[in-house]
C-alpha cells in the first residue's frame, strides 16, 4: 500500500510545462506523482519499481473527482507525449518517465514503507470493481463534459501576456479552441485565425485585447453570425417584373 506520509517538491519549472494549464491532465499527472514508489518494492510476486504504481482508470476517477472518460483521455495525452507509460494485464500499472525532471532529488532517496500487503489486495481489487461501477456512470454524463481536459471552458487570462513568449501563448489558444470537437474543423481553423491575429507589434493577440473571452460562448457567436451570412448570399433580390401601376399601363 502506497505510504501516505511525507511529501513530495515540485520543481517551480512546472509552470513551463506543456500540460501545466490542461486543469485535468495537470491534475491526474500531479496524483501519479503522489502515488508513485520512491524505492522499489513487490506486490503479490509483482515488482513495483521506484516510479511505479498500480492502480486502475476507475480508481484514479474516483481519488480525483474527474470522470473515467476524463482520466482515461488525461492518460492518453501524457502516454502520447512521453511523460508516463502504461501496462495493462489483471491490473494497470503507470511508471512515471524522467521523474527527476519534476520531482526534487532529495524527495526521491525516501524510502516507502510496505504496510499492509493485504490492505493492497483489497484496495485493488476495490479499484476493479469501481472501475466498472465509474465507466457506466460516466456514460450518462453529457459528452462535452466526459471527452473534456481542455474542454471544460473558462475564461482565457486577457492579462500578464509577457509571462510567456506570444509563440507559447499561441500554441495554448489553438489548443483550447481545437479542444472544441464537436465543432467544424473549418469553422474552429477560421475562429483560430482571426482571433489569434498578432497587434502592429507583435506582442498581443486579437482576443488578448478583449476584456472576457469565453471560448464556447464566442464560438456560438461565431456560428450564428455566419449562418446569418451566408443565408444573406443565398437570398436573391425579387425581380420587380411592372414598376408601374395597372392604371398607367402603356397601351
Amino acid at each position: 500500500m502506497m505510504n501516505n506520509n511525507g511529501f513530495i517538491m515540485l520543481k517551480r519549472d512546472i509552470m513551463e510545462w506543456e500540460w501545466y494549464q490542461d486543469l485535468n491532465t495537470y491534475k491526474v499527472f500531479m496524483h501519479c506523482l503522489i502515488k508513485v514508489n520512491y524505492s522499489p518494492k513487490k506486490w503479490q510476486g509483482i515488482l513495483i519499481d521506484k516510479g511505479e504504481f498500480i492502480t486502475s482508470h476507475g480508481s484514479l476517477a474516483h481519488e480525483t473527482g474527474l470522470t473515467v472518460s476524463m482520466v482515461r483521455t488525461s492518460l492518453k495525452k501524457l502516454e502520447n507525449t512521453g511523460y508516463i507509460s502504461i501496462t495493462t494485464a489483471n491490473y494497470t500499472k503507470i511508471r512515471v518517465l524522467n521523474l527527476n525532471e519534476f520531482v526534487s532529488e532529495s524527495n526521491q532517496n525516501q524510502v516507502d514503507r510496505v504496510e499492509n500487503h493485504s490492505n493492497t489486495a483489497s484496495l485493488l481489487q476495490k479499484s476493479v470493481d469501481d472501475k466498472e461501477m465509474l465507466a457506466d456512470q460516466s456514460q450518462a454524463i453529457d459528452k462535452t463534459l466526459a471527452d473534456q481536459s481542455h474542454t471544460v471552458d473558462r475564461p482565457l487570462a486577457t492579462t500578464n501576456t509577457n509571462n510567456n513568449t506570444i509563440k507559447r501563448r499561441k500554441k495554448i489558444f489553438r489548443e483550447n479552441v481545437f479542444a472544441h470537437t464537436n465543432y467544424n474543423s473549418k469553422i474552429l481553423k477560421s475562429f483560430h485565425d482571426y482571433w489569434s491575429e498578432l497587434d502592429p507589434n507583435g506582442t498581443k493577440m486579437r482576443f488578448e485585447s478583449q476584456r472576457f473571452f469565453e471560448i464556447e460562448k464566442r464560438l456560438e457567436k461565431w456560428i450564428n453570425n455566419e449562418r446569418n451570412y451566408n443565408h444573406d448570399k443565398k437570398e436573391k433580390p425579387r425581380l420587380i417584373k411592372n414598376r408601374y401601376p395597372k392604371s398607367y399601363e402603356i397601351k
